[in-house]
């Protein structure tokens, strides 16, 4: 059995179909999907139901193991013998077979399918389709590295390659957003904090130093949606800053 939910779950459908076994050909081997509409509040429930008679699920999802978890929660209380096995980031063994940031798409669940089925269900088409799958994998990770590193940049015309620009002895400090790249472009730009905090870390800082003053970058989103608080609360702690508030037009 597959569980799944939003984007992940259409992943696993193509995967599927990518091993010639659409609904009805997977529910001939023997493979169901469980694709959550609303993964939170779980219906737990629901979940055993689907999860009688089955040898092991496979929770497909990205980044943090949300689904998983609850799903290991709500089988935990079954017998032996009514307990399915549960796979999803790591397989038995404890090795990742599914990555742990970033994106993936059908062909890295496609892979995994393949090797999960493979002890019950074997065809050529899966055989040759995994086969071209872990060959593409191959050549990507052969590719050497460039020469060169560009790092991210602010695109051409932007305000802000002109608004995070500082005093010669003046510092600032960044913020939430794509303003957020001055800390790294030699612009004495540091100090990041989360969305709405920002200048209210100088508020700390400021008793501790010899610099008397900081400049605070803040998008106008950030502004709108909690900087205010920010910038009042700098006021009534009466430290010294200026608050850049970086206009960008989005």
């Amino acid at each position: 059995g597959i569980v799944s939910s939003g984007k992940a779950a259409l992943d696993t459908r193509e995967a599927l179909r990518e091993l010639g076994l659409d609904e009805r050909a997977a529910a001939e081997v023997g493979i169901s999907l469980l694709q959550l509409g609303m993964p939170f509040p779980f219906d737990a429930e629901g979940l055993r139901e689907f999860a009688s008679g089955l040898e092991e699920i496979l929770v497909v999802e990205e980044k943090r193991p949300f689904l998983e978890m609850q799903v290991r929660d709500a089988l935990y209380d079954l017998p032996d013998g009514r307990r399915p096995r549960v796979t999803g980031r790591r397989d038995e063994q404890g090795e990742v077979q599914l990555p742990e940031c970033g994106e993936f798409g059908p062909p890295e669940v496609a892979r995994v399918l393949a090797r999960r089925i493979r002890h019950f269900y074997s065809h050529e088409r899966v055989d040759e389709r995994l086969a071209f799958l872990e060959a593409k994998a191959g050549r990507a990770g052969r590719r050497s590295a460039l020469s060169v590193v560009r790092m991210p940049y602010f695109c051409s015309g932007c305000p802000h390659n002109s608004s995070t620009r500082v005093p010669a002895g003046s510092r600032a400090q960044a913020g939430v957003g794509c303003h957020f790249m001055a800390e790294y472009m030699e612009r004495n730009t540091d100090a990041h904090t989360h969305m709405g905090g920002e200048g209210a870390n100088w508020i700390g800082q400021a008793p501790y130093t010899h610099m008397p003053h900081v400049f605070q970058n803040m998008g106008d989103g950030t502004f709108y949606h909690s900087g205010l608080m920010s910038i009042r609360a700098c006021i009534a702690a009466d430290v010294n800053i200026t608050f850049k508030v970086l206009f960008n037009d989005a």
